[in-house]
Parts: C-alpha cells; structure tokens; sequence
C-alpha cells in the first residue's frame, strides 16, 4: 500500500498479475466518480494481459441511495482480461448493492469474505508464490487499525 491511502480514500496498486485496491471511509458520489476513473486508467494499462483484482474494502461503505440515484446506466470498465476478483470485507463494509448490481453477469470468479484467512487461501489458489507473498504483505499494511 502506498503512501497515498493517509491522505484520500482509496489506492490502486499493480503487482504483476494482481491489481491491489483498497478503499476506506464513507465514500459520496465524488470519491466514487475518482475512484472509478482512476481504475479504469489501470485496467485499460493493462493492454491485454489477464490480472486479478484483490479488493480491501474493510471499513468502507458508500451509500446505496447516492449510487442507485445517480448512475443511470451500469458503470462500463474494461474488465476482458479479469481472471477473478476477490472481496475482503468487514462488518463496517456497506458493499452489497453494488455486488447484486454489478457482478451479476461477469465472466469472471468473484467472491466475498469478512475472514483474512479466507481471503488470503482464495488469493493463494490464484497467483504464484512470489505474488502471494506480496499480497500477505499489502494485507497486513493495510489492516485498519
């Protein structure tokens, strides 16, 4: 995790085959506007490679009323090349809107946890050991204290 996440509210990060997000705090439709744009200049930079998106969304929530009211069409992000994407959640994630209305229909395993150790076996499954050890790195750096 980069120095970023102490001053906004999300950091996108890319290690090898894994795109490593982390979103904290209540998000209103402006975060969530600069998030989103900023991960599709990642997904796009990909040019063709497959990646796994690893999500760290513990301690986050952006209000279901503020998305469903303001995005009148489905958020469009080049996700051909995504192999899986992956949920770290806690109590405090208010994610479940977003889960019904966006995955839904991908092509890609996606899967959701509130257990590290779960999160980290599902990632393990998914990359190699090398990757794997910079992931247990990024988890524990940005365990919400």
């Amino acid at each position: 995790m980069s120095d970023n996440l102490l001053n906004r509210s999300f950091d996108i990060e890319i290690f090898q085959s894994c795109i490593l997000v982390t979103l904290r705090g209540h998000w209103n439709m402006v975060t969530n506007v600069n998030y989103l744009g900023e991960l599709s200049d990642v997904l796009q930079s990909r040019k063709g490679k497959s990646f796994h998106l690893l999500v760290d969304m513990r301690c986050w929530s952006i209000p279901d009323t503020d998305v469903s009211r303001r995005i009148k069409e489905p958020v469009q992000l080049d996700r051909r090349n995504q192999l899986s994407e992956l949920w770290l959640e806690d109590d405090k994630t208010d994610a479940n809107h977003i889960a019904v209305k966006f995955f839904a229909s991908q092509p890609f395993t996606f899967s959701r946890t509130k257990d590290v150790t779960t999160f980290l076996s599902d990632v393990e499954k998914r990359v190699e050991p090398s990757v794997m050890a910079y992931v247990t790195s990024w988890i524990d750096t940005a365990t919400p204290r």
